[in-house]
């Protein structure tokens, strides 16, 4: 049977929800064939989720990983496409830490391209009426440090196989009272498409071999 693993986000920021969280939480209710299925929330910490990740990965030892972090501003789903070994924070994490141009791994590669089937999960999506994009910068933050790892421990340790990050928007409930410089809300996406999108993705990566 294969094992695959999700992750989510605890809220930070001002936010008080993270919509990873919610689907993380959803996603319990879901069954996918042949499939032990692992879901966890990641604290949005610098210092504390390499450990974390590298011990659910040393217990689990998936075959697949998909790693899910909020974008908030951006419209679609994103499709992260590639991972770089640094940390430079907008802000403070919920540890209160900010690094500035730090190095994820010390001696680790520049960067890391996500192992996932990019490019057709963002034809099918878009066929499915979701909007969906590839994305070239998974960001500065813990969502990129996340994914750096993942496909780090991939290729240092074998596990998960397959693996890489999907950002999502805020929900349409978050945005209310968030508005842009031009006086519009800034964009979201509703709980059942950002759903819909999570778990066609589940359901492609597990075709990989």
């Amino acid at each position: 049977m294969k094992k695959l693993l999700v992750t989510g986000f605890e809220p930070f920021g001002e936010d008080k929800i993270n919509p990873t969280q919610v689907l993380i939480n959803a996603l319990k209710e879901e069954k996918f064939e042949c499939t032990q299925i692992y879901l966890e929330v990641l604290p949005v910490s610098f210092k504390k989720v390499n450990k974390f990740l590298k011990e659910l990965f040393d217990k689990i030892k998936p075959d697949y990983a998909i790693h899910l972090g909020l974008a908030g501003g951006r419209s679609a789903i994103s499709i992260e496409r590639v991972a770089i070994n640094i940390m430079d924070a907008r802000i403070p994490d919920n540890d209160n830490f900010q690094p500035i141009d730090e190095p994820i791994i010390e001696d680790g590669p520049s960067a890391y391209f996500s192992t996932l089937p990019v490019r057709e999960v963002l034809y099918e999506l878009r066929n499915k009426g979701i909007p969906t994009v590839i994305s070239n910068s998974a960001g500065l933050y813990v969502c990129n440090e996340v994914m750096y790892l993942s496909l780090y421990y991939s290729d240092k340790l074998g596990y998960p196989a397959k693996t890489g990050f999907i950002h999502v928007p805020y929900f349409p409930e978050q945005v209310v009272q968030k508005f842009s410089d031009l006086g519009q809300n800034l964009p979201s996406m509703s709980f059942d498409l950002q759903l819909k999108a999570i778990k066609f993705i589940i359901e492609k990566t597990l075709e990989m071999q």
